[in-house]
């Protein structure tokens, strides 16, 4: 039997954004705990399937790969104590390592936009300045791989023709040609993959398949990405 998410998952959620304080967190925490134990259990199961497709990420324990449901205020204006989605990252090279590409999940709502639905992403998000060098190098010396990789059909399908980035240089970087024909594809700051599921489906029994289908569509630009960064994975 494949694993399924929980139905209240989205409830849930939706609940938590109005009543986002500890009094209603703990008399729902019941929710939030079967929730979590679903939704480790569909993580444990997409590794598996993933691992397959992309040796790099391992076999982490699935709650290493996961994210917790507590927000960091330390530095942050915004008090709200609870983050309203669930989410994981699956990492090149080890569990949740920062500035390496993997494969992301997010159900809820908030952050960067991503609202309501499903958010399956791939690539790489907010890396280093090393890695980002190395990655633009990369893209220049082998841009019909890269195009090529940005052609498939079932990389047009899920992701489109942008990249997911929190910035975008209004110039070619230094160090490249100005005016170089694909220059517009080396002003990324973030080369994400980002698609969606309409939350119609989050309990729905193929969703597995869904998932891993849209990640697997990210897997070659992943690869690409990770042959970039070889010295630093």
């Amino acid at each position: 039997m494949k694993p399924t998410l929980n139905p209240d998952t989205l409830p849930f959620f939706a609940e938590l954004e109005r009543n986002n304080n500890r009094e209603w967190f703990m008399a729902n925490k019941h929710r939030w705990e079967a929730i979590k134990t679903d939704f480790e259990r569909f993580t444990e199961v997409v590794i598996e399937r993933m691992s397959a497709l992309d040796p790099s990420i391992g076999h982490p324990q699935a709650k290493h790969c996961m994210y917790r449901i507590y927000r960091d205020l330390r530095f942050s204006p915004d008090k709200r104590p609870y983050k309203c989605h669930i989410s994981f990252f699956l990492a090149t090279g080890g569990v949740k390592r920062n500035s390496m590409p993997g494969y992301y999940m997010q159900l809820g709502q908030e952050d960067y936009g991503l609202q309501g639905n499903i958010t399956l992403g791939g690539g790489i998000f907010m890396t280093s300045p090393e890695a980002l060098a190395a990655i633009r190098q990369e893209i220049f010396y082998n841009i019909d791989e890269f195009k090529a990789i940005m052609a498939e059909p079932s990389y047009k399908k899920y992701f489109g023709s942008e990249f997911f980035t929190v910035q975008k240089l209004s110039r070619v970087p230094k160090g490249f040609p100005a005016d170089w024909p694909d220059g517009d594809l080396l002003k990324y700051k973030d080369y994400c993959t980002m698609g969606q599921i309409a939350a119609e489906h989050a309990a729905a029994p193929d969703l597995l398949e869904r998932v891993v289908d849209v990640f697997a569509a990210s897997v070659p630009l992943n690869k690409f990405i990770q042959k970039a960064m070889y010295e630093m994975i």
